[in-house]
């Protein structure tokens, strides 16, 4: 069954299309990405800062793409972290 549509925003970022929403989860703004196509495919969640620009959906897409997201295939959560110069990875504990 696929996950539910509403709420989540499309965007094209380098000829591939994703949906996104962004969402207060423990108190913490997150921005969770998935690709549109695939219906088990790798969900990308990322912790924002309070402050928020939409710069920072296609900032966490392509940092992920270049860490190994595998948005076309089923796996685990890619867990990252804006920081002030840009992302990292999150630790394995999700802090």
């Amino acid at each position: 069954m696929p996950p539910p549509q509403k709420g989540f925003k499309v965007i094209n970022h380098r000829d591939v299309q994703y949906r996104w929403i962004m969402r207060n989860a423990r108190g913490v703004n997150e921005l969770v990405v998935e690709a549109s196509a695939p219906v088990n495919g790798q969900v990308l969640t990322a912790e924002l800062p309070k402050v928020v620009s939409w710069n920072m959906v296609t900032d966490a897409i392509d940092f992920a793409n270049a860490n190994g997201w595998k948005s076309q295939e089923a796996g685990p959560v890619f867990r990252c972290k804006y920081e002030r110069k840009g992302f990292r990875l999150a630790d394995p504990e999700g802090k």
